[in-house]
C-alpha cells in the first residue's frame, strides 16, 4: 500500500548512496591492481632511448660499441626489468585466490624467459655464429621475450595499454634485427624508446581525462 511517510524515502536514499559507493570502491580497487600504463611506457622508453642511444653513438668503425655504452645499456634494461616485476607484484599484493596465484606465476615467468633467452644465445655461440649474428639474435629475442610477457600481462589484467606496449616492443625488436648493425641500435632507440615515451605521454593524458 502506498505511503506518504517521508521517512521511507530518507531511508532508501542512504541505501542507494552506499551501493554506489561500494561499486565505485570496487572499480577503484580493480584499477589499482592493473599495472600503470604511463609508468611502464615511460620506464622502458627511457631505458631503450638511453641504452640503445649510447650504443649507437659510440659504435666504432668495426661496428662494436664502447664497453661503457654496453654497461649503460645492460644497466638500463636490468633496472627497467626489476622495476617492472616489483611494480606488478606491488599492484597484485593483497589479492587472494586465483588472481594472486596468476600474479605470482607471471612474476616467475620473467626470470625463466630470460634464462631461456641466454641459453639460446649461448647455443648460437657454441654453434659458431658470428658476433654480429649473436648480437642481433640476443637483442631481438630479448625484445620478443619482454614484448610477449607484456602482452600476456595485458591479457591477464585486461590492460590494453600493457598489451599495446608489448606488441610495440616485439615488433620493434624484429624490425631492428632486419636493419642490421649499427642502425639497429638507432631503430631501438628512436622507434622503440621514442615510441614508448610517446605512448607514456598519451597514457598520461588519457588517465587525467
Amino acid at each position: 500500500m502506498p505511503t506518504d511517510d517521508p521517512r521511507s524515502d530518507a531511508d532508501a536514499a542512504p541505501d542507494l548512496a552506499d551501493a554506489l559507493a561500494i561499486i565505485a570502491a570496487q572499480r577503484a580497487r580493480a584499477e589499482d591492481t592493473r599495472p600503470s600504463g604511463p609508468l611502464l611506457f615511460g620506464l622502458w622508453g627511457a631505458a631503450w632511448l638511453v641504452g640503445y642511444g649510447a650504443l649507437w653513438l659510440t659504435t666504432r668503425d668495426d661496428g662494436s660499441p664502447s664497453a661503457l655504452a654496453v654497461g649503460v645499456a645492460i644497466a638500463s634494461g636490468v633496472v627497467a626489468l626489476a622495476v617492472t616485476v616489483v611494480h606488478v607484484m606491488h599492484r597484485t599484493r593483497g589479492i587472494a585466490g586465483a588472481s594472486a596465484r596468476e600474479g605470482a606465476l607471471y612474476g616467475v615467468a620473467w626470470p625463466v624467459a630470460f634464462l631461456a633467452q641466454s641459453m639460446i644465445v649461448g647455443g648460437l655461440a657454441q654453434a659458431g655464429a658470428s658476433g654480429a649474428v649473436i648480437s642481433l639474435a640476443a637483442n631481438a629475442i630479448a625484445a620478443l621475450v619482454v614484448g610477449l610477457l607484456y602482452i600476456a600481462g595485458g591479457l591477464l589484467w585486461r590492460a590494453t595499454s600493457m598489451y599495446v606496449l608489448g606488441a610495440w616492443m616485439a615488433l620493434t625488436g624484429a624490425a631492428a634485427a632486419l636493419t642490421g648493425f649499427p642502425d639497429s641500435y638507432l631503430v631501438m632507440a628512436l622507434a622503440g624508446g621514442g615510441g614508448l615515451l610517446v605512448g607514456a605521454l598519451v597514457e598520461t593524458v588519457r588517465s587525467r581525462g
